[in-house]
């Protein structure tokens, strides 16, 4: 780890302003945003969800995910090669949580405790160690694979012909392969946030400073990291306590994380009313980044400097909708989101669809 990424450390309060608190961002701001657009809702037989996506520069979408057909379930990979969806073929038959793709024919796709790769053909799977269920995947080549899994405090290196473990030193659920030999894990370590960085030869923790957490009891967590240089490293995430609410009812508390390395210090915001977390954060090809906020009929949000403009998810009329991640086509500002939507309120019909979202 170079010493320039911790050279300085800051936290910053937020502002009271009611809208501002509620959304836990540091500035709000009316106006136009690029426009999000539900592109496909998917039509299979019985339920199927998408937990994941990625996008190539040549502008294929690679999905992984589930479906369920007469009660039985096995992995769904769907692929966009640029004018027609496809459903890849005998899938691995296990819930998929994470994919990730160097090229059309170098594929990954993680379940519990397992990897499988397609290549263009077929697939190969593999054995990641039980226990091992990666919730993220990236990469910068066919020989050059991480993943991570948010219950381990481990991560997994494909070096091209079989996949190593290494010990990290918090529990990380998201990887960024910011280019071969510098890779960013994030996560936690206890009850705190925990940024992680691959230096060639091993992981280290990037000091960040401490929190004053609402609650004693209070986790403060890293969901999602995108670095986008290396004086430009974004973290999201979320603080959950559990407390009792005016009626005298226990429930979760949860409020906004948001970590910023501008080159010479972090800068850390926790919301001040309840709110649900951040889940995703991603490049949004211009200098700015998105962030989604919830995966249940989530916010997009969408930050430029110190502007942050919000628009809902689009979803069809009588539908709820659930993004789980987003990923841009590098060198664009054209980004992907999967999920899945569902029927608004009708217990009697509760089939999910995989759905796919992208900017304009």
């Amino acid at each position: 780890m170079r010493s320039v990424f911790v050279s300085g450390m800051t936290v910053l309060g937020l502002a009271c302003a009611p809208a501002m608190a509620a959304a836990g961002v540091a500035h709000q701001v009316e106006g136009a945003a690029p426009v999000w657009k539900l592109t496909r809702v998917n039509t299979l037989p019985g339920d199927d969800v998408l937990n994941d996506v990625t996008v190539l520069g040549n502008g294929s979408v690679w999905a992984a995910g589930h479906r369920v057909v007469n009660g039985k379930q096995r992995g769904l990979v769907q692929w966009f090669d640029g004018g027609a969806w496809k459903a890849i073929p005998n899938s691995p038959p296990y819930e998929l949580n994470a994919v990730t793709a160097t090229s059309n024919r170098n594929v990954w796709v993680f379940g519990n405790g397992k990897a499988a790769r397609w290549n263009g053909r077929a697939w190969t799977s593999t054995s990641l160690g039980g226990g091992f269920s990666a919730s993220d995947a990236d990469g910068t080549s066919a020989k050059d694979i991480w993943a991570v899994a948010g219950s381990a405090a481990s991560a997994r290196h494909w070096n091209g012909s079989s996949w190593k473990s290494f010990q990290l030193p918090g529990r990380a659920s998201a990887v960024e392969t910011y280019k071969a030999g510098d890779v960013w894990a994030a996560g936690t370590k206890g009850n705190r946030p925990a940024v992680m960085r691959w230096n060639g030869k091993s992981w280290a923790l990037v000091p960040t400073p401490s929190l004053k957490l609402p609650a004693p009891d209070a986790i403060a967590a890293i969901i999602d990291i995108a670095v986008l240089g290396p004086r430009n490293v974004w973290a999201v995430g979320g603080v959950t306590w559990e407390g009792a609410n005016d009626e005298g009812d226990d429930v979760t508390f949860s409020r906004t994380l948001l970590m910023r390395w501008n080159g010479s210090s972090w800068v850390i915001t926790i919301g001040t009313a309840n709110a649900q977390p951040y889940t995703e954060v991603e490049p949004d090809g211009k200098g700015g980044v998105w962030v989604v906020q919830s995966h249940w009929n989530s916010t997009l949000w969408h930050v430029t400097g110190s502007a942050w403009t919000d628009t809902p998810l689009p979803r069809k009329a009588r539908t709820d909708a659930v993004l789980f991640s987003i990923a841009r086509r590098p060198g664009t500002a054209t980004v992907w989101g999967a999920g899945f939507t569902v029927p608004q309120g009708d217990p009697d019909d509760p089939s999910a669809n995989g759905s796919f979202w992208r900017t304009l």
